[in-house]
């Protein structure tokens, strides 16, 4: 297992398997294909090539006998289940294109940034180093059938957008998800189906006497033309040692007929033990010896391992160290359909088994998966509560909301109602409000066992920090529920209150928009006392930007500036920009800009804090609210009266939702009647509002104005009138010139 380089400050990296990087080498005796390797090394100016067909057509070993002919080198990625999470697949990517070309330093940092945004950020980095390398790659992605629709597949098709000179991207599967009719019609993609593939009656004889069938030629012949070419079923003859042409399964009889013949002519030669062994270990999709140990209770998997490697039973390596393996999608299938077989009870405990040792090895997503394939809710719970802070500070918090939902689901979260309180906490935090209220219902059904005897300590951690940062009771219970909560958590029996100096800090907010401001600088310099020099780069960074806010409300410029500039170096040292806090991190940086008449460098500063202004919502209302007046405030210095009049009427959508926020009513108020005596500028705001927002990141994708509003759940004429809405402000008639004009304003990563 690899790690990236620098674990980020906050959150552990993608976890890297080496076995989805390791490029397959051919095995001996392997059957050439010139014709198909011509064709690829003429592909001329094509950047996309597409093998596609269903399972044993020699897709792999074609691609396999291409890297090992051509003089470019291979970045080579298989592609599983869950590379349908875009930050999973984007960092796999990388790292494969790293190991063959470096890559600057800026993709790994989009990477690791919290909460950037894979179209409007991170796939822009990737795509602009891989289209600027110094000598040309060719990325194979295999096994893309894996891939959803969704945010991956979008990534890799305007990834595949970004290929230029004798680069190429190599994309194999048994169906191809990516779309590829316009490239087509383009010329700009070399395609390798079914036809392609297929073995002629010569290429089914070196097929045939490779794998050590040497059967007469008319035999040969009638091999070929049974199974139309498909190199499974000639392998699968040539494995039996039979001339009983009639006995090859036909490629059009579909699984069931294959895996017949597999039970006929393969399984039934084995010995009972190494039968017994391929069908409990086919619950894993990749073999090691001692995983196998683990799952099956025995001490001798090296040698089973070495031995059906030897006798070709369709293990395939997965690394050249011949640790790990897997077995042939076909052959796996009839493995699992026999253990199946066996009785329901059978795999489920396997994979448990599989899960105890993924978990002990540490890689904790790895045995949460195959804890979900045993139905083990408990244990998927556990594991999840136990990521969901690594998760979030990834960006990865879909894939974490994913599995919440999939213990929801199974009416189990009331066994683990830390996970309510910790999903409604990362929901409040990701601009899900409505989500955020129905998980924080749900953990405010078992508040009872905060106090209860032994009562879950990160329960009541979790839970009262969600409150306090969620506001939903006002000013007042939020201070009461920052400042009461370290004896209802040391109640609960929690020893280690690792959410103690966030609840410092929402002391600090609450007294300051209580009108306290000497208590409000005390907490907000605990706060600081408590999160400098840890991994807390966010929280510390809302902290001084905070005191930078209290310091201008007194007037106090000279320490203001200091305290933003320090916020705004903490964020750019922890590559956390795109993080929700970092808002009013540029929003302090911008006020204290425009106070020193640099309006260039406010407008520069405003335009990074409206990137990430869609994760604000009514769910942490008092951050929504004073970093939307805090934005006015520049609006209004820099001359953009309708600027500031849009964000003060989202401040003030927030107020109606929570009215209680103490000097932040009167703030808005103040304003609204300020930008209102100012003249409006002739030209109209650039200001796009928290819904065009959400799209803006979308115009870099291949999605139409449907796509779009597939993916946000909205009606295509909403989407539509945003986007001319969008265009409007900023300008422009076409989406090119948007995202142009919105990289100029830093609302996209430039």
């Amino acid at each position: 297992m690899l790690r990236l380089p620098t674990a980020r400050p906050g959150g552990l990296p993608v976890e890297i398997l080496e076995s989805k990087l390791y490029r397959p080498t051919s095995r001996p005796g392997v059957v050439p294909r010139p014709q198909l390797l011509a064709r690829l090394r003429a592909a001329g100016t094509a950047p996309t090539v597409v093998v596609h067909a269903p399972a044993g057509y020699g897709k792999t070993t074609l691609l396999t006998l291409w890297a090992e002919a051509d003089d470019r080198p291979f970045a080579w990625l298989s592609l599983d289940p869950r590379d349908n999470d875009p930050i999973v697949l984007l960092t796999h990517v990388a790292v494969a294109l790293d190991r063959v070309s470096p890559l600057p330093g800026e993709v790994f940092d989009a990477l690791r940034s919290a909460g950037a945004s894979v179209p409007g950020t991170v796939v822009p980095r990737l795509g602009a180093a891989l289209s600027v390398v110094p000598r040309p790659v060719v990325l194979v992605l295999d096994d893309v059938h894996h891939l959803l629709d969704g945010p991956s597949l979008d990534a890799l098709v305007t990834l595949v957008g970004h290929v230029r000179g004798a680069s190429r991207i190599a994309l194999a599967g048994r169906s191809m998800p990516v779309p590829i009719a316009r490239q087509r019609a383009q010329g700009r993609t070399v395609e390798i189906g079914v036809d392609d593939l297929a073995f002629t009656e010569h290429g089914a004889r070196s097929l045939l006497r490779a794998a050590g069938a040497d059967l007469p030629d008319e035999e040969i012949a009638q091999l070929a033309r049974r199974s139309e070419g498909w190199a499974a079923g000639l392998y699968l003859a040539a494995l039996s040692r039979t001339p009983a042409a009639t006995a090859l399964p036909l490629r059009d009889h579909g699984e069931w007929h294959v895996a017949a013949y597999l039970q006929t002519e393969v399984l039934a030669g084995l010995s009972p033990d190494d039968l017994s062994f391929l069908t409990g270990t086919a619950v894993v999709d990749r073999l090691s010896a001692p995983l196998c140990d683990a799952v099956l209770g025995r001490r001798d998997s090296a040698a089973v391992l070495d031995r059906l490697r030897q006798d070709n039973l369709f293990l395939v390596p997965l690394d050249g160290r011949g640790e790990w393996y897997r077995y042939h999608p076909l052959f796996r299938d009839l493995l699992r359909t026999r253990l199946d077989r066996s009785g329901p009870e059978q795999a489920p405990a396997l994979l448990r088994r599989a899960a105890d040792w993924f978990e002990a090895d540490g890689q904790l997503e790895t045995a949460l998966h195959h804890a979900q394939s045993a139905e083990d809710v408990d244990r998927v719970a556990r594991i999840a509560i136990a990521l969901s802070t690594p998760m979030y500070a990834s960006g990865r918090w879909s894939t974490l909301m994913s599995w919440f939902d999939w213990v929801d689901a199974r009416q189990a979260v009331e066994r683990h109602p830390a996970m309510a309180a910790r999903a409604a906490y990362i929901c409040a935090l990701t601009g899900r409000p409505a989500a955020a209220d129905r998980w924080a219902d749900q953990a405010e059904r078992w508040s009872d066992r905060i106090t209860a005897g032994g009562g879950d300590g990160a329960f009541g951690m979790v839970l009262t920090t969600t409150r306090a940062i969620m506001c939903r009771d006002g000013l007042e219970q939020m201070r009461r529920d920052a400042d009461d909560a370290a004896g209802l958590v040391r109640a609960a029996g929690s020893s280690s209150d690792t959410e103690y100096p966030m609840r410092v800090f929402l002391s600090g907010v609450a007294n300051l928009f209580l009108g306290d401001a000497g208590a409000a600088e005390e907490r907000f310099a605990d706060a600081t006392e408590l999160t400098d020099g840890t991994l807390r780069t966010p929280l510390l960074s809302a902290v001084l930007s905070y005191r930078a806010m209290l310091a201008v409300g007194r007037g106090d410029w000279a320490e203001a500036e200091v305290l933003a500039a320090r916020a705004l170096a903490v964020t750019r040292s922890a590559r956390t920009e795109s993080h929700g806090t970092s808002i009013v991190v540029f929003t302090m940086a911008a006020r204290v800009a425009q106070h020193r008449g640099e309006v260039r460098l406010a407008k520069a500063h405003l335009g990074e804090a409206h990137r990430i202004r869609p994760l604000l919502s009514h769910a942490v209302p008092w951050f929504a609210v004073s970093a939307l007046l805090e934005m006015a405030e520049v609006s209004i210095g820099v001359g953009d009266a309708n600027g500031a009049r849009h964000l003060i009427r989202d401040a003030e959508a927030v107020l109606r939702r929570r009215p209680r926020l103490g000097t932040l009513v009167d703030q808005a108020n103040d304003l609204r009647h300020r930008a209102g005596a100012l003249q409006a500028a002739g030209t109209g705001s650039s200001t796009l509002t928290s819904a065009e927002l959400r799209i803006l990141p979308l115009l870099l994708t291949h999605l139409t104005v449907a796509g779009i509003a597939d993916r946000l759940f909205l009606s295509r004429h909403t989407v539509k009138a945003q986007v001319w809405s969008m265009y409007r402000k900023l300008g422009v008639h076409s989406r090119d010139a948007a995202v142009a004009r919105a990289r100029v304003l830093g609302l996209l990563d430039a």
